[in-house]
């Protein structure tokens, strides 16, 4: 976890972390809003860490992830990016990730446009499990450059709950997006299309 830069706290309480080219999962403090009885009963939001981002194949590799790419409408694969989440839930009940998850303040000329997530929005999570999440987001272009953005996570005990305000990771740096490939098994790696993400040479 030595890749893992740990910057001070803003005004707003929220630390920022640095997700590298070969890291494992980096846990992001979370910055949320919220009364303290709407945690009472949960005991607080699950915890979330990102790991390394990568861009999707290009069309010469978008056949071996078609049935993926069928499931997130609108997606590009083209031009288009992967960030892997890491969601334990450390609540008293099962939650779900609601819709819809989006990365805002993007610092580069990338623009991203999050058009879904594997496994989909309201795939139960139970009490103690952990999940990996990847969230699929289309792009203007197709550049492997820096880049740091923050990240909105609705989430709930079911997808009808608004008791809980949305996951709010802010300054996330990804250093480049590798292509989604790697002999190194993820979260180290980089993801590849199919779950559980894995990359099998």
């Amino acid at each position: 976890m030595s890749d893992i830069e740990n910057i001070e706290p803003e005004k707003k309480g929220v630390s920022r972390r640095t997700v590298t080219k070969a890291m494992a999962w980096a846990v992001p403090a979370i910055a949320i809003a919220a009364p303290v009885p709407a945690f009472a009963a949960s005991g607080g939001p699950p915890g979330v860490a990102v790991g390394q981002g990568c861009k999707l194949p290009g069309n010469s590799q978008a056949n071996a992830c078609a049935a993926i790419f069928a499931g997130i409408p609108g997606l590009d694969a083209a031009k288009a990016f992967a960030i892997p989440l890491l969601i334990t839930n450390n609540t008293s009940k099962p939650i779900v990730l609601k819709p819809s998850i989006t990365i805002s303040n993007v610092s580069s000329g990338l623009g991203f446009d999050v058009k879904g997530v594997n496994p989909p929005y309201c795939t139960v999570i139970p009490v103690g499990g952990s999940v990996k999440v990847i969230v699929y987001a289309n792009s203007d272009n197709s550049a492997n450059q820096a880049v740091t953005f923050d990240l909105t996570i609705p989430w709930g005990h079911d997808c009808n709950d608004v008791d809980h305000p949305p996951i709010v990771i802010t300054g996330i740096t990804i250093d480049s997006f590798p292509p989604c490939s790697s002999n190194t098994p993820f979260p180290q790696g980089p993801p590849t299309c199919d779950p559980p993400f894995y990359a099998n040479p």
